[in-house]
């Protein structure tokens, strides 16, 4: 059960970021001063999910905080490196 809601954690954390990129890529400014402030933002509100559930796992069931961590680490960074790999087309199939 800690495996699960772990890995149900890493994925809102992850999600924050998705959505800071989107809106970096709508706004209107092209300058990368406005892009990395966004992304900042995404990974700070990240970076705030994943430690207040840490900590809110610690308090109430110490017992599964290893596994809970592991799998939220996982598919945090599983969830990362493919938007990434996919945003920049190495995953996407040539048209030749």
């Amino acid at each position: 059960m800690h495996v699960v809601i772990g890995a149900l954690a890493g994925f809102l954390g992850f999600l924050p970021m998705v959505g800071s990129a989107s809106m970096a890529r709508r706004h209107p400014s092209t300058g990368t001063l406005s892009f990395g402030l966004y992304a900042l933002g995404g990974v700070a509100i990240s970076l705030v999910i994943l430690v207040v559930s840490v900590i809110a796992c610690a308090k109430l069931a110490r017992d599964g905080l290893v596994a809970f961590v592991v799998a939220e680490g996982v598919v945090f960074l599983g969830a990362t490196i493919v938007y990434v790999l996919r945003r920049n087309a190495i995953l996407k199939r040539s048209g030749k």
